[in-house]
């Protein structure tokens, strides 16, 4: 080993070195003394099959010496030429090893594009409660999520008799959410403040929302930021028909574009177009399906000091994500659903009226995207119902 490495070193030191096994050089040694008329016949056939193999010894020699000398596998200029290996083989080995190279510089950039793609994704499949997330490398079961929501859900009506002249406390956590949420979505007056992170591949993506409801008036806006991405998106809604718009960051300030951008053919423009590519309406502010039949466990309801209801639950992961895991691919540009690896645990504050005050959501998923980063997030959704708002104006700047 010793020896081998020294060879090296005169390679390099010689201005015209000649490229030689360690076979040829005791060969070449050999020859150097007089020739011995009782040398055997074992060592002249050796000398005629290693003088046989001297081009292809010699060739992976210059290839041990290249791997030594760069990093990349490629050998210094300087090298060019000096081997008594012929040209044509030469220009043959150059040629393979800028095509090596080339494919090593393709395949980091590729995982630089599949890093900036999946913060991409993730802010992409940011919406209403979305947080967290975890890139795997498998598929769900397409029967996973197959589920007719009509048969998820509990009869409201029948709830809300029961909830009279009982408390929350008395009703009990899943039926005071499931009423909490059906009052909540037809509550003609709201707005909505959401605030979270998520942590993917060591980037804390950093998210801000505003939901405003006035009537058949929805205004939705969601800035995603981190040192990779920055994602903006305003919605203006008014009855059926949607208006997106993008916008810019500077600081913490953000301005709007005036024009609205989805104008093509293919783009989003009503609640209905919305609903069937993303599972729900814009104005359905968790997507989530609670009832008695998504509802793995409920803690008691419990009064806090300001006299509102405090419970958790979690959520059957597969049932209670049917019309979410719908909006996290057609955002994400998935191939396939999400498959959640726990149960969705939400912690919720609601009123005596049973409007919910804030809405904790926690989540754990994994995607198939060719590429591993697990996430973790956390959203909390503020609601409003009795303070002084108004619908934002076009030229309204936002602050995050």
């Amino acid at each position: 080993m010793k020896r081998k490495v020294d060879e090296v070193k005169d390679f390099k030191k010689e201005v015209n070195p000649v490229v030689v096994t360690q076979k040829d050089q005791s060969l070449l040694e050999d020859e150097e003394k007089p020739a011995k008329k009782s040398a055997s016949k074992k060592k002249d056939d050796l000398i005629k099959k290693d003088e046989t193999l001297k081009v292809d010894d010699s060739l992976n020699v210059e290839q041990n010496i290249s791997s030594n000398l760069t990093d990349d596998g490629v050998a210094d200029d300087k090298f060019a030429g000096d081997s008594k290996i012929d040209e044509s083989t030469t220009k043959k080995k150059s040629k393979k090893d800028k095509k090596g190279e080339k494919k090593k510089k393709s395949h980091k950039m590729k995982k630089s594009t599949r890093f900036t793609l999946l913060i991409v994704i993730l802010v992409g499949m940011f919406c209403g409660v979305a947080v967290g997330l975890y890139f795997g490398p498998k598929s769900v079961d397409p029967n996973r999520y197959n589920f007719e929501v009509s048969a998820l859900l509990d009869d409201v009506d029948e709830i809300r008799n029961e909830a009279s002249g009982k408390t929350p406390v008395e009703l009990g956590a899943t039926k005071s959410c499931v009423l909490a949420f059906d009052t909540t979505f037809n509550e003609g007056r709201v707005k909505v403040v959401g605030r979270g992170s998520v942590l993917a591949m060591g980037v804390t993506q950093s998210i801000s929302a505003l939901t405003i409801r006035m009537n058949d008036k929805l205004y939705y806006e969601n800035v995603s930021v981190s040192n990779f991405v920055k994602a903006l998106n305003r919605y203006y809604v008014e009855g059926e028909n949607i208006s997106h718009y993008g916008g810019s960051l500077s600081g913490n300030i953000v301005t709007w574009n005036t024009t609205p951008d989805n104008t093509g053919a293919d783009d989003i423009k009503t609640m209905t177009q919305h609903k069937a590519k993303f599972g729900s309406t814009m104005n359905e502010y968790m997507t989530y399906i609670v009832s008695s039949k998504t509802v793995n466990t409920a803690s008691a309801v419990t009064v806090n000091d300001d006299g509102n209801y405090v419970f958790t639950l979690t959520l059957d992961k597969s049932k209670s994500v049917v019309n979410y895991v719908k909006t996290m691919k057609a955002t994400g540009g998935l191939s396939s659903y999400p498959d959640f690896t726990s149960d969705p645990r939400v912690d919720i504050i609601i009123d005596a009226n049973y409007r919910i005050l804030r809405f904790e959501s926690h989540e754990e998923y994994t995607v198939s995207m060719g590429i591993s980063a697990k996430s973790v997030g956390t959203l909390v959704n503020t609601f409003y119902y009795d303070e002084d708002f108004a619908m934002p104006k076009i030229t309204d700047k936002s602050v995050v």
